[in-house]
């Protein structure tokens, strides 16, 4: 595993760059600022269209006229310059001479890279994902979650019925935990634990990675029936499946009574406070009283620095109704659920691990 810089260094490093993010903030006029900000967009879909057109494939080899790649993709050619040029400007690619060539980050849209993050830009840029977002003010206005009145549906019931966004989806969100998992690793042991219950686990991405680091433990799987056929094929692939056992239920429901150590990965940002309460409740029923539980979520920090959290709280409340949470604010749900949170250990990207234990 590539080793990590500690955690005290990322967050000096980061206060240095969100200081010099202010300054150049403040050194242009309030109109442009306010111009560049709502703009952003623009990046976001320039980034969407090399993605999705495959372009970083297309120079993964080497450095490309627009022409050339035009001519594999069969697209504008004039079109493609331009977007090539905008792509340039956005540090995705560096234009030399008449041809592109990759940057470092451009080569993470590279499909088949080990650090591709293709698949989280294709979810972020998708139009069923926009479209909720365009929504941001009447969610506001009612406080309600804005799916399903763009899509019909609520979030969940879109991915039971739109095959191709579920596929979007649940390859982004693995790809997600991929990248977590480094962070995570760096800061907690997972040996200690005969059994890991992972609680909600989508297709057992994360119970692979944690079975990986604790060869001597057993895992479980709780997750929607529907999602247990998928997760089997993963965890076999990942060679771990004849340590697991796959339950299909519902969280709110049930939950295995033979784990010692139970994970939810972003699964609680899901759910308001009064929903939180009620699978916590479950768990907290099921758990044996020696078990720990580790929440997998970002932490909301105080004060107005940039924080991607504090964007992942609004698309929570546009999609599902729920919420990024303090510190402060996660203590007070444990303890309605029946724990105790014993600590929050941070890790250099924006997760953060918040520890608890039934209450005595």
């Amino acid at each position: 595993m590539t080793r990590l810089p500690p955690v005290g260094v990322v967050r000096a490093a980061t206060g240095v760059r969100t200081a010099i993010q202010g300054l150049a903030r403040r050194m242009v006029p309030p109109e442009v600022g306010i111009l560049e900000v709502s703009s952003a967009f623009m990046a976001s879909q320039a980034v969407y269209a090399v993605a999705r057109l495959g372009i970083a494939d297309v120079l993964a080899a080497g450095a490309r006229t627009a022409e050339e790649v035009a001519a594999d993709l069969g697209t504008d050619p004039d079109a493609t310059f331009r977007l090539l040029r905008a792509s340039a400007a956005y540090g995705i690619v560096r234009h030399v001479g008449d041809r592109f060539d990759l940057t470092a980050v451009g080569r993470t849209l590279v499909s088949d890279s080990p650090d591709s993050m293709r698949s989280v830009v294709l979810m972020i840029g998708d139009p069923r994902y926009q479209s909720v977002w365009g929504r941001l003010p009447e969610g506001f206005t009612t406080g309600d979650p804005q799916a399903e009145a763009v899509h019909g549906v609520p979030m969940w019931d879109l991915l039971d019925r739109d095959a191709d966004y579920a596929s979007t989806f649940n390859d982004a969100m693995g790809r997600l935990t991929e990248l977590d998992w480094p962070t995570v690793a760096a800061v907690y042991d997972f040996t200690p634990f005969g059994t890991i219950v992972d609680v909600g686990g989508g297709h057992g991405q994360l119970l692979a990675l944690m079975l990986g680091a604790a060869p001597a433990a057993d895992g479980v799987l709780l997750e929607q029936p529907s999602l247990i056929g998928p997760a089997e094929k993963h965890l076999g692939e990942a060679g771990v499946l004849d340590r697991c056992r796959l339950v299909g239920g519902s969280f709110f429901e049930t939950a295995p009574d033979d784990g010692d150590l139970y994970v939810l990965r972003r699964v609680v940002h899901d759910f308001d406070d009064d929903q939180a309460v009620a699978l916590l409740t479950i768990l907290r029923r099921h758990m044996p009283s020696g078990a720990t539980l580790l929440l997998v979520e970002s932490v909301v920090p105080p004060g107005d620095a940039p924080h991607f959290t504090k964007s992942l709280d609004l698309d929570m409340l546009l999609w599902v109704g729920g919420r990024e949470r303090t510190e402060a604010e996660f203590a007070s749900l444990l303890e309605r659920s029946g724990f105790r949170m014993t600590r929050v250990v941070p890790t250099i990207s924006t997760i953060s691990l918040v520890e608890a234990r039934p209450a005595d």
